[in-house]
């Protein structure tokens, strides 16, 4: 008996993952943000919206679009990189819009979508990076309050657009001399999915048995609704706590998706709360949702060729564990547990360079007018850095 008991715990321990703690290895790099968003409530705009790699450089976001909560529309952004050869913060000069929200590659351009654009509402903005590392502003996109996103699909730029009148998708083949505009109804475009070669527009996601315009597909030329994808098929085995949902951080591959679900709980920033892979079956969305450790929810996810890797935070009584799982596009569901370390607040965004992982710091506060300053962490646009070559081998 004592034998068998031997045995079934042995078993039991070779099914469990354990985390490397690397918490004492944890290089703090800077605060990049701290000299433009100072002190108090302005400590909210510092948050590493999204974190990017480019011709050796971090590109790091910030700012604060939303309309209600602490430090409203705290444009424009002075944008900040840090060089990765020369170890040192540097400005790239001001992006006139109240959030860098997110970084897009695209033809090996690296672009910046205008989240909130300052100024009038005749135009909204999106800039490129130039080869003598200046960027270009280009305001010319028609009553487009909000750029959400960006997506090049046959030679077009796709632009997802909030417009006063509701959503739309802006096409150009001329870099914005001229747009054609397509309304798809009410909400906003928050981002772009492409599956088998075929192109998904996204809007937010609303808890109902009844059918609801959350996608619309590109089908010669023209964004047609899709009303039988629904949140149940994009974010499948959840149970919903709020209303209104979002699919973000949307990486496309080979026939699939991977991305996160999260809570729209304000005009313009989520909450996470799963992480899903997405394949088109007989011409329907069709997603698994993929399980992480218990208590632990996805903020980023990162591809580099075959190798995927996710952030995921779990708060606790002490703080927050952050944690970087690793897995294949061939085996997407064996996850396999990098390591995880302690700190005040969790990682939103994060990048790998070399053998090095960065993390971008974050901090959530609670809905519309309801926040308090202690919710603002102090280390919110903090930047670290970790050798991980031990585990990247």
């Amino acid at each position: 008996m004592r034998n068998i008991k031997i045995l079934f715990f042995a078993i039991l321990l070779s099914n469990i993952s354990f985390a490397k703690d690397i918490t004492t290895k944890i290089e703090y790099l800077g605060t990049p943000y701290a000299k433009q968003y100072k002190k108090a409530e302005d400590v909210y705009s510092r948050n590493s919206w999204d974190l990017q790699i480019y011709d050796k450089k971090l590109f790091i976001g910030a700012g604060n679009s939303a309309n209600e909560g602490p430090s409203k529309n705290s444009g424009p952004v002075n944008l900040i990189v840090y060089d990765l050869e020369k170890e040192k913060f540097y400005s790239e000069g001001k992006i006139d819009d109240d959030q860098v929200d997110i970084f897009k590659i695209l033809n090996n351009k690296l672009l910046i979508p205008g989240h909130d654009a300052k100024g009038s509402w005749d135009w909204g903005n999106f800039y490129i990076r130039k080869d003598d590392n200046s960027w270009k502003k280009f305001r010319n996109i028609p009553k487009a309050l909000h750029v959400y996103d960006l997506v090049l699909k046959d030679n077009k730029l796709f632009a997802g657009l909030g417009l006063y009148e509701g959503a739309a998708v802006g096409i150009t083949t001329n870099l914005g001399k001229t747009w054609e505009i397509q309304k798809i109804g009410r909400s906003r475009v928050y981002s772009f999915m492409n599956l088998d070669d075929q192109l998904f527009a996204l809007k937010k996601f609303k808890r109902t048995s009844k059918p609801y315009f959350s996608v619309a597909q590109y089908i010669n030329g023209k964004f047609i609704p899709r009303y039988d994808i629904s949140i149940y098929d994009m974010f499948p085995d959840t149970k919903f706590k709020i209303k209104y949902s979002r699919a973000t951080r949307i990486i496309s591959f080979d026939t699939r998706a991977i991305y996160i679900g999260a809570y729209k709980y304000n005009s313009h920033q989520t909450i996470p709360f799963g992480i899903y892979i997405a394949t088109l079956k007989d011409k329907k969305i069709i997603s698994k949702k993929i399980n992480l450790d218990k208590g632990f929810i996805a903020n980023d996810i990162l591809k580099r060729e075959n190798d995927i890797y996710i952030l995921a935070s779990k708060t606790t009584k002490k703080g927050v564990k952050n944690r970087v799982y690793h897995t294949t596009t061939k085996e997407i569901d064996k996850l396999k547990t990098l390591f995880t370390f302690d700190y005040d607040t969790f990682a939103r965004s994060f990048e790998l360079y070399k053998n090095d992982f960065y993390f971008g710091m974050g901090t959530d506060v609670s809905e519309g007018e309801d926040w308090s300053l202690k919710e603002i962490s102090s280390k919110t646009g903090d930047i670290l850095k970790i050798d991980a070559s031990e585990w990247l081998k």
